[in-house]
């Protein structure tokens, strides 16, 4: 049992029931299709139609939580009476944690429980990871304080790995160059890319077949799998036959089970459909960078 409020955005891929279950308030990105707001709700059937929009070449875009959306939010959980832990995306890819901050600066002047927020330098299943992992070791009986400081231990042993199918939606949102993704595309290369130890995204290895690049992600976890926690992630963009294949090969390496998600539609934007991230703990992000 928690004796303080845990938060976090949907940004994190962890489903309603368990977030609900663990009662973990969240609060939703803005995104954008055709320039419709949030135009998608829960669900296979959603995750089916938003993927195949981006397939068909729609207009995606997001936006973080502004300063006042954020105050909002967190002046609603300190209606609970207790303190708060707000475990926010990566400051690295965008400003919400920043406005975070900010508010929890505002709030913490005039209210008597209190707010700290971290950047988790993650995103994704990663962000989720880290939230489960801090959900775990409140529920063991650890005070506020000690999860605190808990989550900030953590946050940079959570190794993120993922591979995306086309190259075009990481250069649409500058992810890599317009000139490196047609040159990319044409060649079919599938890279590996893993968020860095201050939550940037990195390119890795460039892969020539998907089938390879899915194995990568694997031969990832054997490098750097630390067996801190059992608990793995993998989120996918509308492929859920290879986040299955990866799944199989991590049980069968590992004889752990990892937990399969849909990537939310915030991230998804930036990603595109055919993305397969991998989430597990580590001693560290660190990587040699190949070319």
């Amino acid at each position: 049992m928690r004796d303080f409020t845990l938060t976090t955005e949907t940004t994190c891929d962890l489903s309603k029931e368990y977030l609900e279950q663990k009662d973990i308030p969240t609060v939703s990105l803005h995104y954008y299709v055709n320039e419709k707001e949030n135009a998608f709700g829960d669900g296979a059937v959603a995750t089916v139609d938003f993927y195949n929009a981006m397939r068909d070449g729609v207009n995606t875009k997001t936006s973080q939580l502004n300063l006042f959306e954020a105050k909002e939010f967190l002046t609603k959980q300190l209606e609970k009476g207790k303190d708060i832990l707000h475990l926010g995306f990566a400051s690295a890819i965008s400003g919400n944690y920043n406005n975070f901050a900010e508010a929890a600066k505002e709030l913490n002047e005039t209210s008597s429980n209190k707010i700290y927020v971290v950047d988790t330098f993650s995103q994704s299943g990663g962000q989720g990871l880290l939230v489960t992992l801090v959900q775990n070791y409140a529920e063991s009986g650890k005070s506020f304080e000690e999860c605190c400081h808990f989550a900030e231990e953590m946050k940079g042993r959570i190794c993120h790995y993922f591979v995306v199918d086309d190259l075009r939606y990481l250069a649409r949102n500058g992810r890599v160059s317009n000139a490196s993704a047609f040159i990319g595309n044409l060649l079919k290369i599938k890279p590996l890319l893993y968020t860095n130890d201050k939550g940037k995204l990195v390119p890795l290895l460039k892969i020539l077949s998907r089938k390879l690049s899915l194995k990568k992600l694997v031969d990832k976890m054997k490098e750097k799998y630390d067996h801190t926690s059992d608990i793995v992630y993998i989120s996918h963009g509308d492929c859920l036959e290879e986040a299955l294949l990866v799944a199989q090969d991590i049980k069968s390496s590992f004889n752990v089970s990892p937990i399969i998600l849909p990537l939310d539609f915030v991230i998804g934007c930036h990603s595109g459909p055919g993305t397969v991230a991998l989430f597990f703990t580590s001693k560290n992000r660190t990587n040699n960078i190949l070319t």
